[in-house]
């Protein structure tokens, strides 16, 4: 699936996830006029640290995307994730012209067939000499309950270790010297997306329940292959979707012949829908992320969760999506 934004949004840097790119002043220079400091970060950022004086510069086009980079590289280079803070991935497109400028950058990490200006960019900045690497190579989609070849493979824990790989093998082309390192923090990394997964499965067995509702778009059915979990939303897959009225009526239906008590909702985007399902039918309301949106503080919709700016994939799972599940599924521990 591919999906686009109708308007066209600014970009802006998200300075408490990188080093600052001092020591890749040409490439700052470059961007100049189409990024500009994160307002939500001031100036300086609030990460604070020493400046980027990595020799090479990789450019990541999702938050999941970004932190597997940043795992993977570690000190050897600026990694740098593309959607500012509080924009979310799957809606957010980039200025005319930013496309250009990232041509100076070494490496360029993408998702394929999750938005249409990230294929194109990849083709391009490959015709352009930098090195693209497609997280998603060999990782096979499916026709999932929500959509045909659905891409939202960074769900599933165990097949984020693939990507994670694909990662490690295309920034070791880029920095041939420093390949054992990049192997050996991927190998780390991987072994912290096992432990996630075994912490998702550890919920499921424990469950009372077998079902969630989520009140936003639906890019979760990855855990219904994994885990089994059936998942039910009266939206689609993309953050512009809208539910209709049947739909919302046969979401309300299944959540009296489930009992279920909770209404979940993508921590990215508008939470009106998710209240509207949950006060009609008397639930409550939980928060999930797909490591598509980073904020720096609540979310809109806030039911106590405060988040981080510079979370990572494993952040989001243990501070929102575990938790959450944990509620949805009954299955706290005595």
């Amino acid at each position: 699936m591919k999906t686009d934004s109708k308007t066209e949004r600014s970009v802006s840097w998200n300075l408490t996830r990188r080093k600052a790119l001092a020591g890749a002043g040409g490439l700052v220079a470059g961007l100049a006029g189409c990024i500009g400091d994160d307002p939500q970060n001031g100036n300086g950022g609030n990460g604070g640290g020493d400046e980027g004086d990595s020799e090479f510069t990789v450019f990541a086009t999702m938050p999941a995307v970004w932190d597997f980079v940043r795992q993977v590289a570690g000190e050897h280079m600026d990694v740098i994730d593309l959607v500012p803070v509080g924009e979310h991935g799957h809606d957010w497109n980039p200025e005319p012209g930013t496309v250009e400028d990232l041509d100076r950058a070494d490496g360029f990490v993408y998702l394929r067939d999750f938005s249409s200006w990230q294929d194109d960019a990849a083709e391009q900045l490959e015709d352009e000499g930098v090195v693209v690497i497609e997280a998603s190579e060999g990782i096979e989609f499916f026709d999932s309950p929500a959509e045909d070849n659905d891409e939202h493979w960074w769900m599933d824990p165990i097949e984020c270790q693939n990507g994670v790989r694909n990662i490690a093998d295309g920034i070791s082309e880029i920095d041939p010297d420093h390949a054992d390192d990049y192997e050996a923090n991927a190998e780390r990394f991987n072994e912290e997306l096992q432990a996630v997964h075994e912490e998702f499965e550890a919920i499921v067995e424990r469950a009372q329940l077998n079902e969630i509702v989520v009140g936003t778009h639906d890019s979760f059915q990855w855990w219904n292959r994994r885990y089994g979990i059936d998942i039910y939303s009266p939206v689609g897959t993309s953050p512009d979707d809208a539910a209709s009225p049947q739909d919302v009526q046969e979401i309300e239906e299944l959540i009296e012949e489930f009992d279920i008590g909770h209404v979940l909702y993508d921590v990215g985007e508008p939470a009106t829908l998710a209240e509207d399902l949950a006060n009609e039918v008397d639930a409550k309301i939980l928060p999930l992320s797909p490591v598509e949106t980073q904020i720096d503080g609540s979310p809109d919709l806030d039911t106590g969760l405060r988040m981080e700016s510079d979370w990572g994939y494993v952040d989001h799972f243990r501070e929102i999506n575990l938790p959450s599940l944990e509620t949805a599924l009954q299955a706290e521990e005595n």
